[in-house]
């Protein structure tokens, strides 16, 4: 047999012979052009796995390189952030840049300023401190020496009224004359005493930040972030872990004491209010008490973002009531969410307590399960530890402020029915921090002032229940 008859490359000669001499016949021939036409898929086929394999490799290579590219842009941002952190005042949990309420005077920004510069540490640390030990002795001496001292004029916010640096104000000066407060609204606040002021013969009411949002009125919802300090040195006296107290529940002078129900009524959500008034000392002596009241938003507000096709319509009536249509929409069988309104507050953890409202609709016959919308509703508790699990995965890294509306299978839901969930992120809180009313103040609150007070027999509504 020639070459040609075994090379699968190469056509069978019509006059290949057999070994004896004789001419092949045509089915010898057609079988041996079958097998080189075999013999040619299968190395079409290696070549075509090789090429295939090729592909894969490249595509594996494209994603590592990808994968690589967002870990770093990720370490990017985590390093970014930290940087900003750093620049903000000491806070307990980490916030995105909100409006920060103007300060009363600038001596504020220049404490902030200092506080969110990094600390330095070892001997440069023992260094700094000595100068500055020093710094605190010697210099009033030495003013004191040249018969100077310190004028009004030149005094500046330190804490204390005992202190000389001090001005004396009377005790109805505005506030802007007695004390500066900062801090983004809804996180704890920082106040700085700038003059030392007797305390008020009566409860004095200041509006530091007017809102933009819905007024308020007796009988409303309402989401209060609450502080109380003591008006000589600037001590935080709310007794909570954070320096807060959230209250959420009706806007009501039995729950919440007549002053404080009547500084909150009228105003508009997104408003500050300071509030001082006579108190007791621990030793028994007067002193004035400081009440930073932030009225929260108790609706989502952001940026209105572009709807898909294919979620359900959310409305949120004049009456703060949810309507949800779903639109005859097929049920989900994946779950899925969409933001109709982003906020710019915190982001929601997989182990937060939050404040929201939420409305919860069956596929089956559009009808609501549960709702917890309304201007006179109080807004309830989702506990991310403890409520669906498509709540639970969904709303992580949702911001507060935000509008979601989830699309829940039966897995993801109660395990009963597919369901439609729109929620309005309205505020994360630490456990201690929830506060609900008692029939009394607190020992340490002066009369009518504060009377919102940590409840361990209180059972908030919860989407975990």
């Amino acid at each position: 047999m020639s070459d040609d008859a075994t090379n699968p490359g190469t056509a069978v000669s019509r006059d290949a012979l057999l070994p004896d001499g004789r001419p092949m016949t045509r089915k010898r021939l057609r079988e041996l052009e079958r097998a080189r036409q075999a013999e040619l898929e299968r190395a079409r086929a290696v070549e075509a796995e090789r090429a295939r394999q090729a592909e894969l490799e490249r595509a594996r290579a494209v994603e590592a390189e990808r994968a690589r590219q967002a870990e770093l842009e990720r370490a990017r941002q985590a390093e970014a952030e930290r940087a900003r952190q750093a620049e903000l005042e000491p806070a307990p949990r980490s916030t995105p840049a909100q409006t920060e309420p103007p300060a009363v005077t600038g001596a504020q920004r220049a404490i902030g300023a200092t506080l969110g510069r990094p600390r330095p540490r070892g001997k440069a640390a023992v260094a700094l401190a000595v100068l500055a030990a020093l710094a605190v002795v010697l210099v009033p001496l030495g003013l004191a020496n040249r018969g100077g001292g310190l004028s009004n004029d030149s005094a500046v916010g330190t804490f204390g009224s005992n202190t000389p640096s001090l001005p004396t104000v009377d005790a109805d000066a505005p506030i802007g004359d007695v004390l500066e407060v900062a801090g983004r609204l809804g996180s704890t606040p920082v106040v700085s005493v700038l003059a030392s002021a007797p305390p008020p013969a009566g409860i004095l009411t200041d509006v530091l930040l007017e809102g933009d949002g819905r007024t308020v009125n007796s009988g409303d919802a309402v989401l209060l972030s609450v502080s109380v300090f003591n008006g000589t040195d600037a001590t935080n006296t709310t007794g909570t872990a954070v320096g807060t107290r959230l209250y959420r529940g009706l806007l009501d002078a039995s729950q919440l004491g007549r002053v404080l129900a009547e500084a909150v009524e009228g105003a508009t959500e997104g408003t500050r209010l300071v509030l001082r008034a006579p108190a007791e000392a621990a030793d028994g002596g007067p002193c004035t008490e400081i009440t930073v009241v932030d009225v929260l938003r108790t609706s989502a507000n952001g940026t209105t973002r572009e709807v898909p096709d294919g979620t359900p319509l959310a409305v949120l009536n004049a009456d703060g009531t949810m309507t949800v249509s779903l639109n005859g929409l097929p049920a989900p069988t994946r779950p899925r969410a969409t933001v109709l309104i982003e906020g710019d507050g915190p982001q929601v953890s997989s182990t937060d307590t939050v404040i929201a409202r939420y409305q919860t609709v069956s596929w089956a016959d559009a009808a609501a399960r549960t709702d917890s919308y309304g201007w006179d509703v109080v807004p309830g508790i989702i506990r991310m530890t403890d409520t669906l699990t498509g709540i639970s995965s969904l709303l992580v890294d949702v911001t507060v402020g935000s509008r979601v509306i989830l699309s829940l299978p039966t897995d993801q839901a109660r395990g009963e029915e597919p369901v439609a969930v729109v929620i309005d992120v309205l505020a994360v809180v630490s456990e201690d921090a929830l506060t609900n009313v008692s029939a009394e103040p607190s020992p340490t609150a002066s009369p009518e002032v504060v009377r919102v007070t940590p409840s361990a027999t209180a059972s908030p509504d919860s989407t975990g229940s």
